[in-house]
């Protein structure tokens, strides 16, 4: 096919998994303000999915027991974001 590509690509393989809280893991704290509380945006975010019973389209369409794994394939360096804040949303 003359549009393969055969140049070796560096493969790194990056987890979330933290044994801290990940308040705790973050590099920069965040701000001391009143109104920059994560936990409650977070909060107010999955109780918009439908308060306690979840978001209703998912529960129609994944099995409850269904467990997903994706990798990241990544054509340059770069910058992952955002990693503490989803070990706080997922945990």
């Amino acid at each position: 096919h003359p549009y393969a590509i055969t140049a070796p690509r560096l493969v790194v393989k990056m987890s979330a998994i933290a044994t801290k809280n990940a308040v705790e893991s973050f590099v920069v704290k965040p701000p001391a303000h009143p109104t920059y509380d994560l936990k409650g945006v977070i909060q107010l975010a999955l109780s918009e999915d439908a308060g306690d019973i979840g978001d209703v389209t998912c529960k129609a369409t994944i099995p409850i027991d269904m467990e997903s794994e994706a990798h990241f394939l990544a054509k340059e360096d770069g910058i992952v974001a955002g990693i503490a804040l989803a070990e706080m949303i997922f945990a």
